[in-house]
């Protein structure tokens, strides 16, 4: 349930902030989607003490860079478990990066061992 309420926080936050958006003129009103994905488990890059991901969202269309919000995961003996939010980096309309930091363990070992991603849901407009 933990994890459905962050999900849940982190689009209503998309959505007040979109209010204002919203407003804007010059999209029509049909061009405003809400997309949701998730990252490649495997595509993690190790830096000095965390890890990095560039996270695809070419395939919702956005036409300029969208709200993105993120939930961390990772797998645990064929548990879901959420390790909270990512943080996230350079925004543009097709992608944006994620970096997760944990001094306490190696996270990149972790994380290949853990199967771990990053789930979003993004709101922007298509045309």
């Amino acid at each position: 349930m933990k994890g459905r309420t962050v999900v849940l926080f982190g689009l209503l936050a998309c959505l007040r902030a979109m209010e204002i958006e919203v407003q804007d003129k010059s999209h029509p009103s049909p061009c405003l989607k809400i997309c949701a994905g998730r990252s490649s488990p495997s595509n993690w890059s190790p830096a000095y003490n965390f890890i990095y991901q560039y996270v695809d969202m070419a395939f919702c269309g956005f036409v300029k860079p969208p709200y993105v919000t993120t939930n961390f995961y990772a797998h645990f003996m064929s548990n879901k478990a959420n390790l909270g939010a990512a943080n996230i980096y350079n925004i543009n309309k097709k992608n944006f990066l994620v970096y997760i930091k944990n001094l306490k363990i190696s996270t990149y070992d972790w994380c290949t061992k853990a199967d771990c991603y990053v789930q979003f849901i993004a709101i922007g407009y298509t045309c």
